[in-house]
């Protein structure tokens, strides 16, 4: 079944995330204020026992152990409902959540990824003290045994001795074996040497996907903080922002070159792999430093209702230029030919389906504040005002597009006039004998190609874009012949007439690329993302070196631009395999909510589990094949993975 359809059938059986009101015996997640909360009345006369043994965990441990019973998760992923439960309630580095469902008979247990026991510890407490407990319907029991169990292994901490003592009585059978065990060993070895590189491999990539979500989410979210709070009380997130992304920077710089055409050994990709995880790790770290002072300054509980009165006003006045953007593209469609418009062709009917998921989150979220739900408010206000920033960002990629396209146009007759200007220099340099052999083809084959561009830019309907590109290879490869021929100063200056049509091809397409990545984000992995990221690099590289060299800053902007589109064709591939049908019938209802679901929108965790099902274990999550991408619970606000992320254990009993 496809992820789409896996959608839909999970949104009919659920009554998806917003208008369709959860079955009474349900919950969904929502702030906890005391270590016991019993919706589902499982512990009778027994709560008292319970809040003993909690209260006992705290005063010996210093671990707050919280524990909710209710009757179901509402269609949610266990562990991911205990993760945002335990989010809404602010709970810190040494709080616990453990979280019932009695008659889903599902339970998770929800920690901080710095939580003093390790998650074999809290796995080995899950199976001997809560799970046995559970499934006796002992309610009770299960809290009681967890508190215990807690308290036990923060009192008796992991033995290295003992693991020392097996080792040492181990080594006597060892060395019996003789040379075999040798051959073994270095087998032995090998396969953890080839398992090692590949996970750290992979770690590298889904540090690089993670912490560009990370960033991407608090660069947005530092957007909305200076606008409503002005750029002083936001500098310090801005200022954090700015490291994180230096960072990331420089992580996937490091990721392009591993992927370039020139292989490193061993060593030095393992130490180039290492870099690209540390990196990503102190970006992580940058913005976790940073999310309780940002979380403060956006108490969204309180000012939920002015922002979502706010983002309702946003969302009126945007919803009618989509006509507008839709007769602009249709325009430039009639003029020009439709692969001038392949970056943005979809951006309409995303905007459509943005501005409809928007719609129908604001009325649930004042429905939420209307009963009172402040916690499910916020993240409703939150995801509406994602949504109406999407649709507005994808409603301005299409003007920019459509200006691009007419500059190009515009730019055409110009650069023409350059290419048969450098052709007569050819041809008077050519000649000369000595320099005709080396001349004579590229000549050709720009004569050929200005002469094919010439006649394409009379016909009814051209992609400008494309046909500047051809004229700039055209250019480049006569420059490139002429090398040696011309001095340097004669260069340059071929380059400096060069290098401002190159910088539009290169700018549009990064634009185009990076708006169909932030607006696709949810299906799209790591290689997308370093390209666009090294080709945003060398475009400003190229902008940088304009004046003192053009021909460097050429280069550098043609290769951006052959990267852009590089990244335009592996994102585009990712979000095809993610299983998104694209109906052409006005592509709403679910259509709007797998639409936020790419935009990144709705994470896992809001869509109830449904890209994962159900199971144990952090949250499951796609796997989106080739990228190196793991599922989980991205950041729903400024902040890293430190303090955006959960850890722990659950499961059915």
């Amino acid at each position: 079944m496809s992820a789409f359809r896996h959608v839909i059938r999970v949104l009919l059986v659920t009554g998806a995330l917003l208008a369709i009101p959860a079955a009474a015996s349900a919950e969904a997640p929502e702030a906890v204020t005391q270590t016991v909360t019993d919706h589902a009345g499982a512990l009778g006369d027994r709560a008292g026992e319970v809040q003993a043994a909690t209260s006992q965990l705290e005063a010996e441990h210093g671990i707050r152990l919280y524990v909710v019973y209710v009757t179901g998760f509402s269609g949610w992923n266990a562990t991911t409902w205990a993760d945002q439960t335990a989010g809404l309630s602010r709970l810190g580095r040494d709080d616990l959540l453990m979280a019932v469902a009695t008659q889903e008979r599902r339970y998770a247990v929800s920690a901080d990824t710095n939580f003093p026991l390790s998650t074999e510890q809290m796995n080995a407490v899950a199976q001997d003290t809560i799970v046995p407990a559970l499934r006796k319907d002992d309610w009770a029991g299960a809290a009681v045994g967890a508190a215990k169990g807690y308290g036990t292994a923060m009192a008796n901490p992991a033995n290295p001795e003992g693991r020392s003592a097996w080792w040492l009585a181990g080594a006597g059978v060892l060395a019996a074996t003789g040379g075999g065990v040798y051959l073994y060993s270095r087998r032995r070895k090998t396969s953890r040497h080839t398992a090692a590189a590949k996970d750290l491999e992979t770690r590298a990539g889904q540090a690089l996907v993670h912490t560009d979500d990370a960033v991407k989410t608090s660069e947005q979210e530092v957007g909305f903080a200076t606008a409503q709070f002005g750029e002083e009380a936001a500098q310090p997130f801005a200022e954090a922002l700015e490291y994180a992304k230096g960072e990331l920077d420089q992580a996937f710089r490091l990721r392009q070159q591993l992927d370039d055409e020139v292989p490193e050994d061993d060593v030095t990709r393992q130490a180039m792999l290492e870099e690209i995880v540390r990196r990503c790790a102190d970006a992580n770290a940058r913005l976790d430093a940073e999310s309780e002072a940002f979380d403060r300054l956006r108490d969204m509980e309180k000012q939920a209702p002015r922002v979502l009165a706010e983002v309702r006003q946003a969302h009126a006045e945007l919803t009618p230029k989509l006509a507008e953007v839709r007769r602009a593209m249709a325009a430039t469609a009639e003029r020009f030919a439709q692969s001038a418009l392949t970056p943005v062709e979809d951006n309409p009917d995303d905007a459509a389906n943005r501005l409809e998921f928007a719609g129908q989150t604001l009325a649930a979220a004042q429905a939420s504040l209307d009963a009172g739900e402040s916690g499910k408010a916020v993240a409703q206000v939150l995801a509406a005002q994602s949504a109406v920033d999407q649709a507005r960002q994808l409603m301005e990629a299409v003007t920019r597009r459509a200006d691009d396209i007419h500059q190009a146009a515009a730019g055409l007759k110009p650069a023409l006039e350059t290419v048969a200007a450098n052709l007569s220099a050819a041809k008077a340099l050519a000649a000369d004998q000595a320099y005709a052999a080396d001349l004579t083809p590229q000549i050709a084959y720009a004569e050929s190609t200005a002469t094919q561009v010439a006649e394409d830019v009379v016909a009814t309907r051209v992609d400008p874009i494309a046909l500047l590109r051809r004229v700039e290879e055209a250019q480049a490869t006569l420059d490139e012949a002429l090398k040696g021929v011309r001095d340097k100063k004669a260069r340059q200056e071929q380059a400096r007439s060069m290098l401002d049509q190159a910088m539009l091809t290169a700018r549009s397409e990064i634009a185009a690329t990076k708006d169909f990545i932030t607006t696709n984000r949810g299906a799209v992995g790591s290689t997308a993302r370093t390209r666009i990221a090294e080709a945003e690099r060398l475009l400003a590289e190229a902008r940088a070196r304009a004046g003192e060299d053009p021909s460097a800053a050429l280069a550098a902007a043609q290769r951006a631009d052959q990267l852009a589109q590089e990244a335009g064709q592996a994102a585009r591939r990712e979000v095809s395999a993610f299983g998104y049908g694209r109906t052409g019938n006005g592509r709403g209802g679910a259509d709007a909510m797998m639409g936020a679901v790419l935009g990144g929108i709705l994470i896992d965790g809001m869509m109830g589990g449904m890209m994962s099902g159900r199971g144990a274990g952090r949250g499951g999550g796609r796997q989106t094949a080739g990228t190196g991408r793991r599922g989980g619970q991205a950041p729903g606000s400024f902040g890293g993975s430190g303090t955006r992320g959960r850890r722990g254990s659950g499961g059915a009993f």
